[in-house]
């Protein structure tokens, strides 16, 4: 396309990322908060606000402060993962995702879907792959402690193993040893959940820019064209005589779910229509 929405001379991300990055990133701000607000808190003669109106009278504050930080830690595992889910399921279902053979399809359980649809992404490495379905697996755990057998295949962990010091020196010090051992004893730590929500996010990233790589293939118009009129909002506008409203219409439509695309080419994209 003439002014390419790829272009890699500005960041650009769609509007499933930026959903994606405001709800995981307000999740690891809330649980960074407890974790320092617990960190400083006194162990005794500790008053209750005014305006809270709650009971709370601990008889072990030191283990309810350990249990407290543990429940936000899970808390941010299991809205990562939702969130990947969320957002792997509605990139692939974007009208302009242009990889019929990606997609967040089938009856697998969802942390396997995970690892198949990055490992189809060529920059996500086989480990980034591996830990994000461990971040799914988690969530699993979490959610359905008495009941889930989750877990990563022998192969997996015989591979994360071996990639340990790899894993160490790009993950932020990241232990593989102690977070399979902290996932067997049904644990967590801030530093499991901070590394692993971390590179879910790295892999969403990726999976964009894969995203824009594919609208950059596009050279015909007139296939936008053919996903555009599939959509009932875009229509609705579209039909409408042409006006100044209709203009300011169409331009918030486009800005609202497709603000990469530049205004050169929605012209020519209406002009197929």
């Amino acid at each position: 396309m003439g002014s390419s929405p790829s272009s890699t001379t500005k960041i650009m991300e769609t509007i499933e990322l930026k959903k994606l990055l405001k709800e995981i990133g307000d999740s690891v701000h809330s649980m960074n908060t407890i974790a320092v607000a617990l960190s400083i808190m006194p162990n005794d003669n500790i008053q209750i606000s005014q305006g809270l109106d709650i009971s709370w009278h601990p008889k072990q504050l030191d283990n309810s402060k350990i249990t407290s930080r543990s429940f936000a830690e899970r808390s941010a595992i299991v809205y990562a993962a939702e969130s990947l889910f969320e957002y792997l399921d509605l990139i692939s279902k974007n009208p302009f995702w242009t990889y019929s053979n990606i997609n967040f399809k089938g009856e697998e359980k969802k942390a396997l879907k995970v690892y198949r649809f990055l490992r189809q992404i060529p920059d996500v490495k086989e480990e980034m792959a591996i830990l994000s379905e461990l971040l799914c697996h988690w969530r699993n755990r979490i959610v359905h402690s008495s009941t889930s057998n989750a877990k990563l295949s022998s192969s997996q962990r015989d591979f994360l193993i071996k990639q340990k010091q790899m894993i160490y020196d790009n993950f932020h010090h990241f232990d593989i040893d102690i977070a399979l051992k902290n996932y067997e004893q049904n644990k967590i730590t801030l530093k499991d959940s901070s590394t692993l929500i971390t590179i879910a996010i790295k892999c969403a990233r990726l999976v964009d820019e894969f995203y824009f790589a594919g609208i950059s293939s596009i050279t015909d118009y007139k296939i936008f064209k053919n996903k555009l009129i599939e959509d009932s909002g875009f229509c609705k506008i579209f039909k409408q005589k042409d006006s100044v409203k209709r203009t300011r219409q169409l331009d918030t439509w486009f800005g609202m779910n497709f603000p990469y695309i530049e205004q050169d080419d929605r012209i020519k994209i209406l002009e197929n229509i």
